[in-house]
C-alpha cells in the first residue's frame, strides 16, 4: 500500500477508536451516569446537548479524514493506471517491432530466404553462436587469456556493429581497450571475409537498437512509479517477460554481459525482475547464466523431478 495512504488509513484507525473510548468514558461518567430508575430532566438536557456536540463534532472530523482518503486514493488509482496504459502500448510496440523484423539467412547460398518477426531471432542466435567461436579461435592462435565476458563483448561488438573494410576503424576503437583488442578486430575482420559461405559480418543494431531500447525504458517506467507496489511491479514485467521466445532471450543474455547491459545491471532490473529466468541452462553455448546472474532459473524446477 502507499504510504500516503497507508497513514491516513492509520490515522482514521486510531481517531475511531480514541473517539469511541473518550465517547464511553464521557457516558459513563459519574455526572451523568447512575444507577437510579429517576431520570433528571435537566442533567439528561444538558447531557444530550454537551453529548450531541461531541459526537456531531467527531463525525465532521471523521468525514472530512475519509473525504481525504478517498480523494488520495483515486489520486493514487489514477496516477498507477497511466503507469500501466502507457506500460502495455510500450509492450504493444514491443510486439509491434518484433512483427517488423526480418533477418535473411546468413547463409550466402539462402540469402533470398527471409526469417520474420521471432524468427528472425534464430538467424541473429546462429551469426552470434559463429562470432562466440572465432573470438575463441583467435584468443588460441594470439595466445591470450580473455575471459568469457570479454569473449562476449568482443563478439556482441561485432554482431551489434557489423563487420567490413570500411568499418575497421570503428571496430579497433571499440575492442581497444581489451588485450590486443586492435589486433583481435583485425583478425575478426579476416575471418568473416574468409567465411564466403556465411554473412558473419552483417550488421543488426538497426533492428536491436530499438528493441532494448524500448524493453528498457518499459521497465524502467515501472521501476521508477513511486505509486506502484513492489509485487504490482514485479507482476507487469512478468507479463513483458513472457513475451520474449528462447531465442529473444539467447540475444539478451548476451546482450546484457556486454557492455550494453551496464546499465541493466547497475539498475538491479536483471535480478530483482529475473529477467532470464526462462532462459534453458544450456542453450548458450557454453556460458553459464549463473555465473552473472544470482536469479531463479525456471530449469532448477526440473531436478527434483528429474530424480
Amino acid at each position: 500500500m502507499n504510504q500516503p495512504i497507508k497513514a491516513i488509513k492509520i490515522i482514521c484507525i486510531l481517531f475511531a477508536v480514541a473517539s469511541l473510548v473518550t465517547a464511553i468514558f464521557i457516558l459513563f461518567n459519574d455526572i451523568y451516569f447512575n444507577t437510579s430508575l429517576k431520570i433528571d430532566a435537566e442533567l439528561a438536557a444538558k447531557f444530550g446537548d454537551f453529548f450531541g456536540g461531541f459526537v456531531g463534532t467527531i463525525f465532521t472530523i471523521f468525514s472530512v479524514l475519509l473525504l481525504i482518503y478517498t480523494i488520495t486514493s483515486q489520486h493514487l488509482d489514477t496516477s498507477k493506471n497511466g503507469t500501466r496504459d502507457r506500460f502495455f502500448k510500450m509492450l504493444d510496440y514491443h510486439n509491434e517491432n518484433i512483427r517488423n523484423i526480418r533477418a535473411p539467412s546468413i547463409e550466402t547460398k539462402k540469402s533470398e530466404i527471409i526469417e520474420e518477426g521471432r524468427r528472425a531471432f534464430v538467424v541473429y542466435k546462429i551469426q552470434l553462436k559463429r562470432l562466440l567461436q572465432a573470438v575463441t579461435e583467435i584468443e588460441k592462435e594470439l595466445n591470450i587469456n580473455l575471459t568469457d565476458a570479454q569473449k562476449i563483448d568482443i563478439a556482441y561488438i561485432c554482431f551489434y556493429y557489423g563487420q567490413s573494410d570500411t568499418w575497421i576503424d570503428f571496430i579497433r576503437q571499440k575492442l581497444s581497450f581489451h588485450q590486443g583488442g586492435i589486433v583481435i578486430a583485425e583478425m575478426m575482420l579476416a575471418k568473416v571475409n574468409a567465411c564466403k559461405d556465411l554473412k558473419l559480418g552483417r550488421t543488426n543494431q538497426t533492428e536491436l537498437s530499438s528493441y532494448f531500447r524500448n524493453m528498457y525504458n518499459a521497465i524502467k517506467l515501472v521501476d521508477s512509479d513511486k505509486h506502484l507496489s513492489n509485487s504490482e511491479k514485479v507482476d507487469l514485467v512478468k507479463i513483458y517477460r513472457a513475451q520474449l521466445s528462447n531465442p529473444e532471450l539467447y540475444i539478451l543474455f548476451f546482450n546484457l554481459v556486454s557492455r550494453f547491459g551496464k546499465k541493466w545491471n547497475e539498475k538491479g532490473y536483471v535480478e530483482k525482475y529475473e529477467l532470464l529466468t526462462n532462459l534453458p541452462l544450456a542453450y548458450c553455448d557454453g556460458y553459464d547464466p549463473k555465473k552473472y546472474f544470482n536469479i531463479h532459473f525456471e530449469e532448477d524446477e526440473i531436478h527434483p523431478w528429474a530424480k
